[in-house]
């Protein structure tokens, strides 16, 4: 039997890190960038750690993206836990994995390294809840609450054939 749809709400909670996780490779690509290209025509050091920010924040868009379609709660788990992992992997890429400029004072430091620790700071943390959200699941994909009311309603049904099976039984005798 083919499970249905999750409610707006509940597609909202694993969305929300891959929303943010593009708003950081927009914001990285453009408003928040680094240091603007050279007068000579060549690109500061910190070029290439705009671009690897700008990459992982696209590979963030497509793990949380695809945790959020995907209703097998092992797989969407382990996507989720892997993306959370990736986003602290890009925390340290401006200025730790990759060099940027000699001056702290220059704009990759002022402004994209800034936008990019608070935005995957923000992926982590919603990334989190995602997280969190999917192991109160159970394997049909239906949160845990839900889940635990239909098991009320069949529970009700069973009682229910239980109490007219008795009372055949007992206009019989």
């Amino acid at each position: 039997s083919a499970s249905p749809p999750m409610s707006k709400t509940k597609l909202a909670i694993p969305l929300a890190p891959a929303l943010l996780s593009l708003a950081l490779s927009v914001g990285a690509a453009t408003v928040f960038s680094a240091c603007a290209r050279r007068e000579d025509g060549t690109w500061m050091n910190c070029h290439q750690c705009q671009n690897t920010v700008v990459a992982g924040g696209i590979g963030l868009v497509a793990l949380f993206g695809a945790s959020a379609a995907i209703k097998n709660k092992p797989t969407r788990i382990a996507l989720q836990a892997l993306a959370v992992i990736a986003s602290l992997f890009v925390f340290f890429i401006p200025g730790g994995i990759c060099p940027m400029c000699m001056m702290k004072t220059m704009r990759c430091y002022t402004v994209f390294q800034p936008f990019t620790r608070v935005m995957t700071v923000l992926i982590a943390a919603t990334g989190i809840g995602a997280l969190v959200d999917s192991l109160k699941m159970k394997k049909t994909g239906a949160p845990q609450a839900e889940a635990a009311q239909v098991d009320t309603v069949e529970a009700g049904t069973a009682s229910t054939d239980t109490n007219a099976r008795d009372t055949k039984k007992e206009i019989r005798a």
